[in-house]
């Protein structure tokens, strides 16, 4: 199989993935004899990373395989190989469309590839880099469990990426992969003839790094029926973590069927098609539909503020600005501001949204909306804490602890309409599982402060 890189950074981490995990061929001990090949076999994992899960199936049949990963928003991506054939298929379910991709081949390459490679070398200038080196360290525990009827044994590794200084792609990353391991070989080799490419990524000017491996500790991963990988970026921090798990190991008979161009499905010749994307214009027409739309409803809620937004005696109001987001996480704003509106209503607080985004403009709208009190609320942290959740579908399998959570931090202000000084200025933390749910909980700290303190006016 081929694989093409794009970018620096990105090479590292797939590199690293590649190196460290046993993708779909796992290597077999020397002194053990290879079990018989199954006819049939089924194996469906489920990804699990920043609290979003994805799962993925691989069925075997013969010289046939078909793969599915299950993305959500009709999405899903389906891919058939059939080496008999030398195709691969794409199938979408939510279409009813698929296309098909003829394998390339020895013969049908021929030395063209050689050409544009040698062309490529005589034409740009080259010159020696310096060194980029892959360490890595396996460590078995000595720790065995049963699992899907195989024997799993226990194993950590370390795999990191380092350059010298005068590198032409500089890099410094590190990752952690601690899981349970099998002998299990399968996959496909399609045969097709074609040589294959070897050499590193070059940088642009014809720069070329020279590649060192350092490989310590004998321990052998195998195929990974629980892993969980951790990413370390330059500074030592965390990028992400991501768990894999299989739920199921079957060696049941499949259906033929599954391996073959679905009944009633027609053929077409691009993605765009497959999965049913709007075109260019359509994207653009929409995208005016929707800022016109938001430009009206704007302008509705203004002047129902002017109108028919009058204020009953004795209600405080509280006018909430829309929250500041100052993570780099992606949380949706409006669903939490909506959130804490009800919240702080249900804290007998009468509270409206105000659609200003300076502090003078929502200072002036306030007043027209015939607000008391304007609230100011930031995003201030959203991060993985520590503390994991015991228990649920790693803890069941791995007898560990699973979960991570997410550290939310608000940090708002309240002010009273014409008063420059705030009446409230404070925080609000929570920990739950996923950013969402994390910021929801201290909402809910923030809601009850905020409306104690504008409670405070009509006492």
């Amino acid at each position: 199989m081929r694989k093409r890189f794009w970018g620096t950074s990105m090479v590292g981490v797939l590199v690293l993935l590649v190196i460290s995990s046993s993708a779909f061929v796992a290597q077999r001990p020397r002194n053990q004899a290879a079990a018989p090949p199954a006819n049939d076999l089924k194996i469906k994992y489920r990804m699990t990373m920043s609290g979003q899960s994805m799962e993925s199936t691989t069925m075997l049949k013969g010289v046939r395989e078909r793969s599915e990963m299950k993305m959500g928003y009709g999405m899903d991506i389906i891919n058939i190989t059939q080496c008999d054939l030398k195709r691969t298929i794409q199938v979408s379910d939510k279409t009813r469309k698929y296309v098909v991709t003829p394998m390339e081949t020895g013969a049908a390459t021929g030395n063209g590839g050689a050409n544009v490679a040698a062309t490529s070398a005589t034409n740009e200038p080259s010159r020696r880099g310096g060194v980029i080196t892959y360490n890595s360290t396996a460590v078995d525990t000595g720790e065995r469990k049963d699992m899907f009827g195989f024997k799993a044994r226990h194993v950590k590794t370390t795999f990191a990426i380092e350059s010298s200084p005068d590198a032409c792609n500089p890099m410094k990353q590190r990752m952690e992969t601690d899981g349970w391991y099998i002998d299990l070989t399968f996959g496909l080799n399609c045969e097709t003839g074609g040589a294959p490419t070897m050499g590193g990524p070059r940088a642009s000017g014809g720069c070329r790094d020279s590649v060192r491996f350092n490989r310590q500790g004998a321990a052998r991963p195998g195929y990974p029926l629980l892993e969980t990988t951790t990413m370390y970026g330059p500074n030592g921090e965390v990028s992400f973590t991501t768990t894999k798990e299989v739920v199921e190991l079957s060696r049941e008979p499949l259906d033929a069927a599954l391996f073959d161009v679905p009944a009633g499905y027609a053929e077409t010749k691009n993605s765009q098609e497959l999965y049913g994307m709007p075109s260019m214009a359509e994207m653009m027409s929409q995208a005016t539909k929707s800022i016109q739309q938001a430009e009206d409803k704007t302008s509705s809620s203004s002047n129902a503020g002017d109108i028919g937004n009058a204020k009953a005696p004795g209600v405080v109001r509280v006018g909430v600005v829309r929250m500041n987001n100052k993570t780099d996480r992606v949380v949706s704003l409006d669903s939490l501001r909506e959130r804490l509106i009800n919240e702080i209503q249900g804290n007998g607080v009468e509270a409206v949204a105000l659609n200003a985004i300076s502090p003078s403009e929502a200072e002036a709208e306030a007043k027209v909306r015939q607000c008391d009190f304007v609230l100011y609320t930031d995003i201030a942290a959203l991060k993985t804490s520590a503390a994991k959740k015991l228990g649920g579908m790693f803890g069941r399998a791995a007898g560990v602890g699973g979960i991570d959570k997410t550290e939310a931090k608000l940090e708002y202000r309240l002010f009273a309409v014409g008063d420059p000084t705030a009446r409230l200025q404070s925080a609000a933390a929570a920990k739950e599982e996923g950013d969402e749910a994390s910021a929801g909980t201290a909402i809910e700290q923030e809601a009850r402060m905020v409306s104690a303190e504008a409670r405070k006016k009509r006492n």
